[in-house]
């Protein structure tokens, strides 16, 4: 019998085949989209970084310094870059890093306690023999402008809780405990002329209405006699030394102020004419337990709680005896939110302080920027890429590059507290100092950013929200420009929008 062979291929063969050139083809159509992805990234990016530097060269702008950076939360791939090595000056984009300090080691949801302590404990009558101490652990919110509670400041709140208690008198001193905590005025890391500004607090174990007094500068009663000065609070630590002499009418009124660093002391000099408006200053108080230890004196007496003896400070007191009072500040998130939607200076130094007592167990600056480096290298920032000399962002001496910025920001994005920490940041077109800015072009509460401003100095870094839910992570920073800050602000948010435009 002869055999015959087929020429037809198996129904086997045909499907290994099959199978070998589908696996080819699917290998080759993922390279060949990936190999698209890529492009079209690297071209997407290339055509950004066009914009952008077109942006920085505009003729306003030439000789400033950049550093840029916009990447994808997710992946942590860049969007766009400029310079984003570049070591710049941040101001109040600083609040990030003392902020995201207080979240990593305080904890969201962590509130400061502030004990009144008696070691005698209080008597039918009411009375307290001895000093009474009030146990403080950084708590800055003792604070008329920010902290209210059922309508009242939150040290009348702590006297109407006392007297409902049963409190009548204290038959001793106010003793105010800020153990393991160090009063720092600044001094050193901040202009000499800011350190007479209010925006320029110094912090301890404690504070009150941002450690700062309002002083009105008014004409006298007649030619020749001295300037009237009214201090609120009226208790306010401050000694003024008054040279201003009012003059007539016809005189133009000037006044120079002299401030003795770190020292409660105000020399003024300078002419008042009859009939001008009062001139005001916010004036730092230079030891904020004390103030506070008045203030508390104050609100206990016009509750009608009597303090026999005076204010003292004490830093190492312990706090043995009965809690006749525990009170409470509003949670971390609560202080985050008002440090970095109102660019709050005296709040980012107290949180930066405080991060420092709970981390290291001393409560300063100091321990608090030990708090940010330690956070930085957890991060993987590299230590050449952020040197931070404050909490607030006043210092010049702070330097940062958008790329750290941008890392830390990532970071954050992908933590327990990452609602929290967004939250707190100002949102476009709604809330705080960004309110004004990015509310067109879809980008109306897409943006959640933190500002720094400051004498040639302006930054820009946050996140853009954008339509399919991803997030990107941003920072412009720009110092050294001769135009206006508007123009520079302008310029920072048409990088969004194009950014924002080209990732949609």
């Amino acid at each position: 019998m002869t055999g015959s062979i087929s020429l037809r291929p198996s129904g086997r063969f045909i499907l290994a085949v099959k199978s070998i050139l589908s696996k080819r083809i699917s290998s080759c159509s993922i390279a060949i989209a990936t190999l698209l992805f890529l492009t079209t990234h690297v071209s997407r990016a290339a055509g950004l970084e066009s914009q952008l530097d077109s942006l920085i060269n505009l003729e306003p702008v030439k000789g400033a310094s950049w550093s840029i950076l916009f990447a994808d939360v997710e992946s942590g791939h860049d969007i766009a870059a400029i310079d984003a090595e570049r070591l710049l000056i941040p101001a109040s984009v600083t609040k990030l890093w003392s902020t995201a300090a207080a979240f990593q080691t305080l904890g969201p949801d962590y509130r400061f306690s502030t004990k009144i302590v008696s070691g005698s404990g209080m008597d039918a009558q009411g009375g307290v023999s001895g000093a009474v101490k009030v146990i403080c652990t950084g708590d800055p919110m003792f604070d008329r402008k920010y902290r209210k509670d059922i309508g009242k400041p939150a040290l009348d709140k702590m006297a109407d809780e006392l007297y409902a208690k049963g409190l009548r008198s204290i038959n001793g001193d106010l003793e105010i405990v800020v153990s393991r905590f160090k009063r720092s005025c600044g001094n050193g890391v901040w202009e000499m002329g800011d350190l007479r500004e209010g925006f320029a607090p110094s912090v301890d174990g404690t504070g009150y209405n941002s450690n700062v007094c309002h002083i009105a500068i008014g004409p006298g009663m007649a030619e020749g006699l001295g300037a009237d000065v009214i201090i609120d609070p009226p208790f306010a630590p401050v000694k003024v030394l008054n040279n201003v002499v009012t003059n007539s009418g016809a005189d133009e009124s000037w006044i120079e102020f002299n401030v003795t660093p770190c020292r409660d002391e105000l020399e003024i000099s300078g002419v008042m004419a009859r009939g001008d408006d009062p001139q005001y200053i916010w004036f730092p108080i230079q030891e904020p337990a004390y103030y506070f230890g008045l203030a508390l004196k104050d609100a206990l007496a016009r509750k009608g709680i009597t303090v026999s003896g005076k204010v003292i400070v004490s830093r190492n007191s312990n706090g043995n005896g009965t809690v006749l009072l525990e009170f409470f500040s509003p949670p971390v998130t609560d202080i985050a939110a008002i440090t970095n939607k109102d660019s709050d200076n005296y709040l980012a130094e107290y949180l930066l302080s405080a991060s420092g007592y709970k981390e290291f167990g001393e409560g300063s600056p100091s321990s608090g920027l030990r708090v940010v480096q330690k956070i930085a290298r957890q991060f993987g920032v590299h230590r050449d890429q952020v040197s931070l000399q404050d909490g607030s962002g006043l210092s010049r001496q702070n330097i940062v590059s958008a790329r750290a910025n941008v890392q830390l920001l990532i970071k954050i994005a992908k933590s327990e507290f990452a609602n929290d920490f967004e939250a707190s940041l100002s949102q476009s077109g709604v809330d705080g100092t960004v309110g004004g800015r990015l509310s067109t072009d879809g980008l109306l509460g897409r943006v959640r950013a933190k500002t720094g401003t400051m004498t040639n100095v302006s930054a820009l870094a946050g996140y853009i929200g954008l339509d399919s839910g991803r997030k990107l992570a941003f920072a412009i920073l720009c110092n050294n420009f001769r135009c206006s800050r508007n123009f520079v602000r302008n310029i920072q948010d048409n990088m969004v929008r194009a950014v924002y435009r080209a990732a949609n």
